[in-house]
């Protein structure tokens, strides 16, 4: 009989009715939430510490302290972790930072350093900032790595990837002949040019065919101590972009270069006898 009776309800009240029970479940899940978010709010659940991990060489616990912790807001469940990644990246030095959650009431941040490859110079030839092994650009404090002897790089803007993976093969075409790169550039035409610390400079030519100049490189490689043996004096430069060779500068013989240096030693020598004469007089 009741059951009838209910199936016989008008439709308008069926529809208060869900209306109501729905209304009173809206204000239920309200009353929860807000209780929620007023215990999540709580100052009992304030970060009490914040770890870092991570085998750091140029980031300092100062630039820890003033750049990123002022930037972690909020409580343990509040936090945002992508927010305390992002001050934590800003610390020069830091590339990646990795943020954890961990009970009790601390948080993890586990922190990898960059790794300098070059330092990258501007178009004055100065150096601007730094290339990391990624060949991506990452500024510090360029004093930290003036004693390192990092070689220098130089391209285009946005070209850091390219010069450092060009850096990579140039460096290792090279090995045979144990010489160390200085600078390495690329040029607006898209000509590469070397210079060898304490050797000879080398234009390279243009990768466009990449089986090419790798095949030039090998054969100046192959070629350059039979040069030296042969005229018995260093390569002062080199033009690699021939097809079939390659065309040297040969260093000034040493001999020469010696007598020429004790004449202008003998030169100053007589100049300031000659001084110290018309001085005594």
């Amino acid at each position: 009989m009741n059951g009838s009776l209910r199936g016989e309800l008008p439709l308008d009240i069926r529809l208060m009715n869900l209306t109501s029970r729905a209304l009173v479940w809206l204000f239920v899940l309200g009353l929860l939430a807000s209780a929620g978010d007023w215990l999540l709010h709580r100052p009992w659940w304030a970060i009490r510490s914040v770890r870092v991990q991570g085998v750091l060489q140029h980031v300092s616990p100062t630039s820890l302290r003033s750049i990123a912790l002022p930037r972690v807001q909020g409580n343990w469940f509040t936090v945002s972790l992508v927010g305390v990644q992002q001050a934590f990246e800003q610390v020069p030095w830091v590339r990646k930072a990795v943020v954890q959650r961990v009970w009790p009431l601390s948080l993890l941040v586990q922190l990898r350093e960059q790794q300098p490859l070059a330092l990258w110079l501007d178009a004055a030839g100065q150096p601007a900032s730094l290339v990391n092994v990624g060949g991506e650009p990452f500024d510090a404090n360029l004093g930290e790595v003036q004693d390192l002897g990092l070689p220098r790089l130089y391209g285009p803007s946005g070209s850091q990837p390219q010069v450092a993976a060009m850096y990579r093969q140039v460096v290792q075409a090279l090995a045979p002949l144990h010489w160390r790169v200085a600078e390495l550039g690329l040029g607006a035409q898209g000509d590469w040019q070397l210079q060898v610390a304490g050797g000879p400079r080398l234009v390279l030519g243009s990768d466009g065919d990449a089986q090419a100049f790798a095949a030039r490189l090998r054969r100046f490689v192959l070629l350059e101590p039979q040069v030296v043996a042969r005229y018995g004096r260093d390569i002062a430069s080199a033009d690699l972009r021939y097809p079939n060779g390659f065309a040297v500068s040969l260093a000034a013989p040493p001999s020469a270069a010696g007598n020429e240096a004790a004449r202008k030693a003998g030169r100053r020598q007589s100049q300031d006898g000659r001084t110290r004469s018309r001085g005594a007089r």
